[in-house]
């Protein structure tokens, strides 16, 4: 197993970087780092799939079918990476010579505290009622070639639920079963909790790089709590702090502690530089939360716009209130088109 979480990883993790860095180019970010680059990646990443899989499924494409496109999609778009081989040496040469500044106690804390998190739940397992119909969707897909045709919970051939037919995150991780050759209930139960933990604590050492600018030992307190906050201030199964500690893939779950944050991010960037590519990140990230859940659908434009509303009032621009309504925009027409389905 050890060997097909490592598989996973470097999959996941090495078309993310690559694609980030293209992204960073086309968008004009420079000296951005890695970590930044990973998740920007992983944004376009989500988002590109979206795109790619909506369609598709709409009319009624094979598992095996999809398969071949996105596979050819990620690979051009993870190509592009490969052009800016000088951004990737800037950035190596300036973490080489800066990484000592990240030994802080707050951040071998978190490290800890994440390597335990990691350990806890690999060793132990959560059985959430979801997985009855969101796993055997990846199950189905797998196994029968057919993305949403059979409904899971009964693997009768049914009309698909159009409630979730926009964000197929169990899609996502059977593409990464097809590819590496394990069942999507162990793809999803033991190989991603070590995608997605790591993933979400970058958001979180990003947001303490912004808050506490030039603050190592900040920065890896601020880490700390956040780690802190996930492993011992849960409630319930389905609260947002709980679901990193025992539920990491499923797809809400993705939301509320990855892509919320991101969000968060996103929206702490443009309000220190409100370029055209801070903004137009920020559209990619809400358009990869439309993957992960169709709540994503509606909480990216309101929390965007919410934020949007406050820093055009504080800073009295309201050009701010225009760039966040075209950041939502993907997420408005996804939205149009759910209530177009349901309706």
């Amino acid at each position: 197993m050890r060997l097909e979480i490592l598989m996973t990883a470097v999959l996941f993790y090495g078309l993310a970087f690559l694609m980030g860095y293209a992204v960073r180019r086309l968008l004009k970010l420079k000296n951005e780092g890695i970590l930044f680059s990973v998740l920007s990646g992983v944004m376009c990443m989500w988002a590109l799939m979206e795109l790619v899989l909506v369609p598709m499924t709409m009319r009624f494409a094979s598992f095996t079918g999809f398969v071949y496109v996105w596979t050819a999609v990620a690979a051009v778009a993870a190509a592009a990476g490969l052009f800016c081989r000088k951004d990737i040496l800037e950035d190596v040469r300036a973490l080489a010579a800066d990484w000592k500044s990240f030994i802080t106690p707050g951040h071998l804390a978190a490290l800890a505290l994440i390597i335990y998190q990691l350990w806890f739940l690999h060793h132990h397992m959560y059985l959430e009622w979801d997985d009855t119909y969101y796993v055997n969707l990846a199950n189905e897909a797998v196994h029968s070639d057919k993305i949403y045709w059979v409904y899971p919970e009964t693997g009768a051939f049914a009309d698909f639920d159009k409630r979730y037919v926009l964000s197929l995150w169990p899609v996502f991780y059977a593409w990464l079963s097809k590819l590496t050759g394990v069942l999507p209930t162990i793809m999803a139960h033991t190989i991603l909790p070590w995608i997605i933990i790591p993933l979400a604590y970058m958001v979180y050492e990003k947001i303490g790089e912004l808050l506490f600018q030039d603050d190592r030992k900040m920065q890896g307190m601020f880490l700390t709590f956040a780690v802190l906050m996930h492993l011992f201030m849960s409630g319930i199964h389905t609260s947002g702090l709980t679901f990193l500690s025992i539920t990491p893939w499923v797809g809400k779950g993705v939301l509320a502690t990855v892509l919320i944050p991101m969000l968060f991010y996103g929206m702490l960037r443009t309000g220190k530089d409100g370029s055209a590519g801070n903004w137009i990140l920020l559209g990619i990230t809400g358009l990869a939360g439309c993957l992960l859940s169709s709540m994503g659908i509606m909480l990216t434009p309101v929390f965007v716009g919410t934020a949007a509303v406050l820093s055009a009032a504080a800073k009295k621009n309201w050009k701010i209130l225009l760039y966040g309504m075209l950041a939502c925009v993907p997420c408005i027409i996804l939205g149009c088109y759910y209530i177009y389905l349901t309706h």
